[in-house]
């Protein structure tokens, strides 16, 4: 999130908010699957919303969920997600 949100645009912006917003439904889906698999053509609704998260057109949805959900998230908890990153940073 930090290298998307850095003012510097040379990076590959969508990979890595395909990515992001990759890593976030990993985790969701990790304390709900015992839930999901049970709903009739989940997985094929989880590849087809894989395949509209990385889909190259202007209605990407990994830069619509980033743009909707992640990054306001992000941005109101910036402070205490960098103090939490720092103190584990000294730990170790």
């Amino acid at each position: 999130i930090k290298a998307i949100e850095s003012p510097n645009k040379d990076d590959d912006t969508q990979w890595l908010t395909y990515w992001v917003v990759y890593g976030v439904f990993s985790i969701a889906e990790f304390f709900s699957d015992i839930f999901l698999s049970w709903f009739p053509f989940y997985y094929m609704m989880k590849c087809g919303f894989l395949l509209w998260c990385m889909a190259p057109s202007p209605s990407n949805g990994a830069e619509f969920l980033y743009h909707r959900i992640i990054r306001p998230f992000f941005l109101k908890h910036e402070a205490k997600l960098d103090s939490v990153v720092q103190d584990l940073k000294d730990k170790a």
